[in-house]
């Protein structure tokens, strides 16, 4: 599978999951509710890395 492919299923699994992809630099970052990450490369996403942290008021 080359690697537009799996950009291409990232994002499906990202916008299934209601996360965006936002460009970052030269990277991406993704937001959601409980989602907040910076990765360089979407081809690399995986469910494990859209698990939601707890949100906590301090």
């Amino acid at each position: 599978m080359n690697i537009e492919n799996r950009r291409h299923e990232a994002l499906h699994l990202l916008a299934a999951a209601r996360i965006t992809a936002l460009p970052y630099g030269n990277a991406w970052w993704l937001v959601g509710d409980g989602i907040s990450h910076v990765v360089g490369e979407l081809a690399g996403i995986s469910p494990d890395h859209l698990t939601r942290f707890a949100v906590v008021n301090r």
